[in-house]
């Protein structure tokens, strides 16, 4: 059953307008839809509220324990065999939390991470040496970067990931010699089509932001073809989301950077002119 206004949902509530929030003509804001599990100081809810939109929650894929955690206790109990740990996320950082807490960090561990947000929560875990990140978002620019800050012949190197996630890190790290252990952390997972529904239909949309083939074919499983087109704008977060949706029919933007902020100024300038505040 679908949940009842009653009830407390996954992410923020949305209708409550701030400042500076494009509007119609008619005065009614801009809604965009936020398809990841987020709150209200999510990345990309911040990003489109800098542009002056106002973001709507309905939350598709929630994050769940791995089908098998024993690979993941295991190694997070022994971190210190290991002498880099790479996450690309701050969710599989929250992984190894209890252990991390528990002993500390080991010693001589170097950690990386796949944007600053996964860095603040390593930093937050209490990793001795700052993480390596890039200077840009995304598994290659993060291999460009640690492909020059160490020999990488015979290390040990955990790769904490989620089923379905590419593959480039881990590839490009044993092609150079390293010993990779790629560990699941934790899956992404649809919520029931019901909740989707009724968030969407509350949400009601004049856009959405979709940043993976898996929330396009969960959202357009769960609300059908027709409810996603009727939306101004759809726009894919990289070209997998891009060729995921065509298949499916449906047209969609792509931003020149798979960036929730370039995202956000993507919608912003779709926006007709004459439309805004």
């Amino acid at each position: 059953m679908p949940p009842t206004e009653g009830r407390s949902q996954k992410g923020f509530r949305p209708g409550t307008l701030g400042s500076g929030v494009e509007t119609h003509l008619d005065s009614r804001p801009w809604r965009v839809a936020v398809t990841r599990a987020e709150t209200e100081a999510g990345p990309l809810t911040r990003a489109l509220g800098a542009e002056g939109l106002l973001p709507v929650s309905c939350p598709v894929l929630i994050a769940a324990p791995p089908l098998d955690p024993a690979p993941l206790l295991r190694a997070a109990e022994q971190l210190e065999a290991y002498d880099w740990v790479i996450c690309a996320s701050a969710r599989a950082v929250e992984a190894l939390r209890p252990s991390a807490v528990r002993r500390g960090w080991p010693a001589g561990v170097r950690t990386a991470a796949v944007g600053p947000a996964t860095a603040k929560a390593l930093i937050a875990l209490g990793v001795a040496d700052r993480p390596v990140t890039a200077g840009s978002p995304g598994a290659d620019a993060l291999w460009a970067t640690l492909a020059a800050c160490d020999v990488w012949a015979g290390r040990r190197v955990l790769v904490l990931t989620t089923p379905g996630g590419r593959t480039t890190l881990m590839d490009e790290l044993s092609h150079a010699g390293a010993r990779v252990d790629a560990i699941e952390a934790y899956r992404m997972v649809p919520r029931p089509a019901a909740e989707i529904r009724f968030d969407w239909d509350r949400a009601a949309p004049d856009a959405v932001v979709l940043a993976s083939p898996r929330t396009a074919t969960a959202l357009l499983d769960a609300v059908g073809r027709e409810a996603l087109a009727s939306c101004q704008f759809v726009v894919a977060i990289g070209e997998t989301t891009a060729r995921a949706l065509e298949i499916m029919g449906v047209s969609c933007r792509v931003p020149s950077s798979a960036t929730f902020e370039e995202a956000a100024r993507t919608v912003a300038r779709l926006l007709p002119s004459g439309d805004r505040a």
